[in-house]
């Protein structure tokens, strides 16, 4: 049976952008999963977004490189689309406050992995909430 594994947006960046504390760990955990016969990779489509919007304008980058960047993550990578009922459950996460969900983005995070029925949540977010998907870290 397949691993299913999603990964946050802070392991995707931190891949990208060579001069950030976890891109060397980030890029070998990615790898190690990617090279598994039985596992596939999942994002959602709003990690590109952020992706584009961050080596834009907080990193060195070139825009040819930024784009080289998203192309290889677009390539490496299966895309979860939000859908509105996703958007109305993160948000139902966020304002129930027996979820402990206090960051928009990680509860998008966790319901994309619910929706994909993911077995592992790979962030570097050490305030990530998740009550039944096992979460891990690249270190």
């Amino acid at each position: 049976m397949p691993t299913n594994i999603y990964v946050d947006t802070n392991i995707v960046v931190d891949m990208c952008d060579n001069t950030r504390a976890c891109h060397e760990s980030s890029f070998k955990c990615i790898l190690n999963y990617s090279n598994q016969e039985e596992c596939e990779l999942f994002i959602n489509s709003d990690t590109l977004t952020n992706l584009f919007y961050i080596l834009s304008n907080h990193s060195t980058l070139s825009e040819a490189q930024v784009l080289d960047k998203m192309n290889f993550v677009y390539d490496s990578f299966t895309l979860v689309s939000i859908e509105s009922q996703d958007v109305k459950n993160a948000l139902d996460l966020c304002a129930n406050n027996s979820t402990n969900y206090k960051d928009y983005e990680d509860a998008m995070q966790y319901v994309c992995a619910k929706k994909v029925n993911a077995d592992i949540i790979v962030t570097n977010d050490k305030k990530f909430v998740s009550k039944d998907i096992k979460v891990v870290n690249t270190k």
